[in-house]
C-alpha cells in the first residue's frame, strides 16, 4: 500500500506554497511506512507538488515515489499481478514497469492497455511534454483516490486520503475511466473504461457539479446490458435437478446432491481453481519480512499474513485456501473485532468466528492460527473516531460509513490484550456479498419481481461496489500501514461469476431454508473444502455481527458523528 498526492496551482507558479498544502502528510505516511518523498515543479503559469510514501511488497528492493524522469512524474499505489512484463516483475516490481507502461500508452490506446492489467491501483501522472495531468482508478474501484478543490476553483488536490474541516472539498473520483486535467486549457477530459456500466453519466454528472464545470467525452461509454424478462423456468431445471423435495432435506444432504449435478459440480471447482490463484497471487507478492522484522531485514517466522475473520462462509474459504500457501512455519493470524457492550465482548461473531476456528484446526492440523481477539471500549471508539477515523472515511458521511469504517480501522489494527499482529497484508472478503448475492435485499428483490429483479439488484450492488464500500476500505485498513488484498475482486474470478445466471450462485427462494439459498456457490465450495459448519452460517453485516451498529439507527442517514 502506498500513500500519493499531488496539488496544482493553476495560476502561481510559487513551489514554497504548495509544499505548505501537504496538511494531509500524516495520513499519507501512515499508508507507506517503508519510504517518503516529495518534489515539486513549476511551469510557465502553475505549479505542481508531488509526495508519495512507500509500503515494499513487490520487487527485491524498495522503488522509491514520486518517480520522476525528464518526461514525466508518476505516483502509484496499488498491485499489479499479471499483465506488465510477468517475466522480470518478482524481481523488480510492478512500480517501475507500469510507470514505463504508462509513458508508451499515455498517447495512444490506453484503456485497452490498462484492461489486459490484472490487479487494484491508483495513479497519478504528469505528462511534461505535453502539460497533462492524468489520474484514474481501477475499474473496480479497489484503491482509494480522492479530488480536492478550494472555493476559489485555483487549486487542485489528487490524494489517497484527506482530512475534514480544511480549505478543500473533496470527492471519491469514480472508477469509470481515466481522467486527464490539460493545466494549459484548464480542462478536464474522460476516457470512459470499455465496460458497460449504466452508471458511468451519472457519476459524471456528480463529478461535474462538484468541479463546476464541464467534462469532455473522449469516447461515449456502453450502457448497461438489459436484463431478460423471464427466466425461472431455466432456474428451476439447472439448480433443484435431482434433488427431491429439498425443502424437507438436511442441508448437507442437499449439498452432497448439489454437487452431484455435472453443471454445479463444474462451476464450484472453477470457482476452487480461480479463488486458489486469486490467493495464490496475493500471497506471493511480498517480501519475506514481517511488520516489526522488515526495518532490519530480519529473517523471523512471524505472521505476514492476516485475515479479517468474522467466522462467516467469506472469511473461512479464504482461510482455507491461504493454508495452502503460507509457509507452513509461518503462523495465519484472524483478526476478530468485538465492540463492548455491558463489559462483554461476546459478540455474534466473536462466537462464530471461535466456532470456525475449531474447524480450521481440524482441517489444518499442521497450521498455527492466531485467533486475535479485538476488544474495543466505547470510550476508545469515541476517541479514535474523534481524533482519526472521520478522516479516513471522509468524505463519506453516512451511519453505515460511520459503523463500517470503525469497524474495520479498529480490526485491521490487529490489536489485543497481548498481541500486535505482525502482517503486513490483509486477505478481506469484499465483494464476495455483490458477487454472490448475499444481502437480504436480494431475496426481497426476488421475493417481488422474480429473478428479473434478484439479477438488477445484483447488477446495482455490483455497479455501486466502488462508491458504498471501496475506496472508505482501503482508507481504513492502510492507515496501519498494512496492505489490503481482496481475491474474491480478482478480475478473473468477477469475470467468471458474474457471467453465471444469478440462479447459479444464489438461490434465495422458499425451496431452500432462509440464509442458506443466499450465497449458495459460496457455500458449495465452503462444504467441498470440508468447513461444514461454516458453509450454513447465515449471512450477518460486520457492524451488527461486531456490535458497532445501533439496530435502531438508518444506516443510509447523515452519521452526527462523523462531523464534516
Amino acid at each position: 500500500m502506498c500513500g500519493i498526492f499531488c496539488v496544482l496551482n493553476s495560476f502561481c507558479n510559487n513551489c514554497d506554497n504548495l509544499v505548505s498544502q501537504l496538511i494531509f502528510e500524516a495520513n499519507i505516511k501512515n499508508r507507506g511506512p517503508d519510504s517518503f518523498n516529495f518534489k515539486v515543479l513549476s511551469l510557465q503559469q502553475s505549479s505542481l507538488a508531488f509526495a508519495s510514501s512507500v509500503l515494499w511488497l513487490q520487487g527485491q528492493t524498495l522503488s522509491p515515489q514520486p518517480i520522476e524522469d525528464p518526461e514525466s512524474v508518476f505516483c502509484y499505489n496499488g498491485d499489479i499481478f499479471s499483465g506488465l512484463n510477468d517475466s522480470i516483475q518478482k524481481e523488480k516490481g510492478d512500480t517501475h514497469l507500469f510507470h514505463s507502461f504508462l509513458k508508451e500508452h499515455i498517447s495512444s490506446d490506453l484503456l485497452n492497455g490498462l484492461g489486459k492489467l490484472h490487479g487494484p491501483y491508483a495513479f497519478i501522472f504528469f505528462d511534461k511534454t505535453n502539460n497533462k495531468l492524468y489520474f484514474a482508478r481501477d475499474r473496480f474501484g479497489r484503491r482509494s483516490l480522492l479530488l480536492g478543490r478550494n472555493e476559489e476553483g485555483d487549486t487542485l488536490v489528487l490524494t489517497s486520503v484527506a482530512k475534514r474541516n480544511t480549505q478543500f472539498r473533496f470527492i471519491e473520483i469514480p472508477s469509470i475511466g481515466v481522467f486527464c486535467f490539460d493545466v494549459l486549457k484548464n480542462s478536464f477530459e474522460v476516457d470512459f473504461w470499455p465496460y458497460k456500466n449504466k452508471n458511468f453519466y451519472t457519476k459524471l454528472k456528480e463529478l461535474e457539479a462538484f468541479l463546476k464545470t464541464d467534462i469532455s467525452i473522449a469516447r461515449p461509454a456502453s450502457e448497461g446490458d438489459c436484463v431478460p424478462d423471464d427466466l425461472s423456468e431455466n432456474a428451476n431445471l439447472v439448480l433443484l435437478r435431482g434433488l427431491k423435495q429439498p425443502e424437507s432435506l438436511e442441508t448437507y444432504t442437499i449439498f452432497t446432491e448439489l454437487l452431484n449435478c455435472p453443471t454445479w459440480k463444474k462451476n464450484v471447482y472453477t470457482l476452487r481453481n480461480l479463488l486458489e490463484n486469486a490467493v495464490q497471487q496475493r500471497l506471493a507478492a511480498q517480501p519475506e519480512y514481517c511488520k516489526s522484522c522488515i526495518a532490519e531485514k530480519k529473517l523471523c517466522k512471524h505472521a505476514t499474513t492476516g485475515i479479517l475473520f468474522s467466522g462467516g462462509v467469506d472469511c473461512a474459504v479464504l482461510a482455507s485456501l491461504c493454508d495452502q500457501y503460507v509457509d507452513k512455519q509461518r503462523p495465519i493470524d484472524l483478526l476478530n473485532v468485538s465492540f463492548e457492550e455491558a463489559k462483554n465482548y461476546q459478540s455474534p461473531d466473536r462466537v462464530t468466528g471461535l466456532e470456525t476456528l475449531e474447524e480450521l484446526k481440524a482441517l489444518c492440523p499442521h497450521r498455527d492460527w492466531n485467533f486475535v481477539e479485538i476488544n474495543v471500549t466505547k470510550e476508545s471508539l469515541d476517541q479514535e473516531r474523534d481524533r482519526h477515523i472521520a478522516d479516513l472515511i471522509y468524505p463519506l458521511n453516512t451511519i453505515l460509513d460511520d459503523s463500517l469504517g470503525c469497524a474495520l480501522w479498529f480490526a485491521s489494527k490487529g490489536q489485543s490484550s497481548h498481541y500486535v499482529s505482525s502482517a503486513r497484508i490483509l486477505i478481506v472478503g469484499m465483494g464476495a456479498d455483490e458477487l454472490f448475492g448475499g444481502y437480504r435485499r436480494h431475496r426481497t428483490a426476488f421475493k417481488r419481481y422474480s429473478w428479473k429483479g434478484l439479477q438488477e439488484s445484483l447488477d446495482d450492488d455490483w455497479m455501486n461496489l466502488p462508491y458504498r464500500n471501496l475506496g472508505r476500505d482501503d482508507r481504513a485498513v492502510s492507515d496501519h500501514g498494512r496492505q489490503l488484498r481482496t481475491p474474491y475482486l480478482d478480475e478473473n474470478v468477477v469475470d467468471f461469476v458474474r457471467e453465471l445466471p444469478s440462479w447459479e450462485k444464489t438461490y434465495p427462494t422458499n425451496d431452500l431454508p432462509e440464509g442458506f439459498g443466499e450465497k449458495i456457490l459460496l457455500r458449495s465450495l465452503a462444504y467441498e473444502l470440508g468447513l461444514r459448519n461454516a458453509a450454513t452460517l447465515k449471512k450477518r453485516a460486520l457492524q451488527f455481527g461486531s456490535r458497532i451498529a445501533n439496530p435502531k439507527e438508518n444506516g443510509k442517514d447523515i452519521s452526527p458523528r462523523l462531523d464534516t
